[in-house]
């Protein structure tokens, strides 16, 4: 997804893809290890509700999930979705990046009742 190498708080190399089949983006180490995920839901107006982020507690402390989330947030402006953020974690991001965010194109809505609806019956139908 990008050209820069990412790397964690202790030099550790990760890369972030997106899994098409879990509706997630992956954060993994040079040997394939899957440390964290963030997952979202597509909506029909081009809006993916982000809805759950997770990284393994043995990987805490090493700026994992701020390399997830950015990547992801980076890749979704690229693609001209608009993000829900019912995750914690993607709102905290947001706030705290929003401004650049925007400057690359991002898009955010906030968060409506049905949005959980939204998650809830999609998570039903997987």
């Amino acid at each position: 997804m990008t050209d820069q190498q990412l790397t964690d708080k202790t030099g550790v190399v990760v890369t972030v893809e997106h899994d098409d089949a879990r509706g997630a983006y992956a954060l993994a180490f040079e040997n394939g290890e899957v440390a964290g995920r963030t997952f979202h839901i597509p909506t029909a107006d081009d809006e993916w509700i982000f809805f759950h982020t997770e990284v393994d507690d043995e990987y805490s402390g090493r700026g994992l999930g701020g390399i997830l989330v950015g990547q992801a947030m980076t890749d979704v402006a690229r693609l001209g979705r608009t993000v829900v953020p019912l995750c914690p974690f993607v709102k905290g991001w947001l706030e705290k990046n929003g401004d650049d965010f925007a400057a690359a194109g991002g898009s955010v809505r906030a968060p409506r009742p049905g949005d959980l609806d939204t998650v809830r019956a999609a998570q039903k139908g997987a």
